[in-house]
């Protein structure tokens, strides 16, 4: 009698880092590509606005990455796109949005308040204070693609891939993971903490929707930054940061009983990270890190 097949997860597991290095190297090359072939045609197009050009490529290059890295992962993690749910739950949505919110705004306080003693507070600048075009670009890329993109290949394929396992390791991996993506501090803690609310509201509400529009509110509301003393904008502000502190308050119940139901002993984490892709990404995006936190250098993150 033919046996079945064992269960072999670390070939699984591996493809994890693999899919998200051929991102990098995939988004690293159309940069390429389109700085050096496509430039002079959209320079001569765009009537050399140079920030609306940078945004314009950035906004191609996360189009055509985001389509062939989803393409990829699907195949090789043999899920659909079309077997996630897009169950529109607003409240869901709105809690999650605030959630991210407060832990973006006190991650912002403690830095304002650790530039106080010397070290540099050099938060990314998002808001929209281009041209026409370039705030065009640049709306579609962070409030469309990213959130899109992003929540497909992390929340709807790694996170989807690694709960099969456990969900606990699997949430804390992928928020690393996401977080490490953004390749400067500045922008990789808050998107760990960002990864972990995102990846959780995904667990419990099993709807990507949920988490892309929580994730498109979340990026909408960085570019408005530029117009903070706005009095609408401040009150907007400041109820989403107190409804989104009483939202953790009153889901710590929940999260601590997730935890203790999630214990496992098996050590995932070692598993996951004895894999040669996913080592090399975590020191790779680690080191790039570190080597662009201003403590270290002394200047701004190129990156951000």
């Amino acid at each position: 009698m033919q046996q079945p097949p064992k269960f072999m997860p670390d070939k699984e597991l591996s493809k994890v880092g693999g899919s998200l290095w051929l991102y990098i190297i995939m988004q690293l090359t159309l940069s390429f590509l389109f700085s050096f072939v496509a430039m002079p045609l959209i320079m001569y197009s765009l009537y050399y606005d140079y920030s609306a050009i940078n945004a314009c490529i950035e906004m191609l290059i996360s189009f055509i990455s985001g389509i062939i890295i989803l393409w990829f992962m699907s195949s090789s993690f043999k899920q659909n796109i079309k077997d996630l749910k897009f169950t529109f739950k607003p409240k869901e949505t709105i809690d999650t949005v605030s959630m991210m919110y407060f832990l973006n705004y006190a991650i912002g306080i403690i830095g304002a308040l650790l530039s106080k003693f010397g070290l540099p507070n050099t938060s990314p600048d998002f808001s929209l204070n281009g041209s026409l075009m370039y705030n065009t670009f640049t709306f579609i890329s962070v409030v469309v693609l990213a959130p899109i993109f992003e929540e497909l290949i992390f929340r709807g394929m790694i996170l989807q891939t690694l709960s099969k396992y456990n969900k606990m390791f699997a949430i804390i991996v992928t928020s690393l993971l996401f977080g490490l993506l953004h390749l400067n501090i500045t922008q990789a803690i808050p998107a760990f903490f960002m990864g972990l609310v995102l990846c959780y509201m995904y667990v419990q509400t099993d709807s990507i929707l949920v988490t892309i529009l929580a994730h498109a509110g979340n990026n909408f509301l960085a570019l408005m930054s530029a117009y903070s003393n706005h009095i609408l904008i401040t009150v907007l502000v400041l109820a989403l940061v107190i409804y989104g502190l009483i939202t953790i308050i009153l889901k710590s119940k929940e999260v601590n009983a997730f935890i203790k139901e999630e214990k496992t002993n098996e050590n995932w984490y070692v598993r996951f990270f004895k894999q040669i892709p996913n080592l090399l990404y975590l020191i790779g995006e680690s080191t790039i890190v570190w080597l662009t936190n201003p403590l270290f250098t002394g200047i701004s993150s190129p990156f951000e």
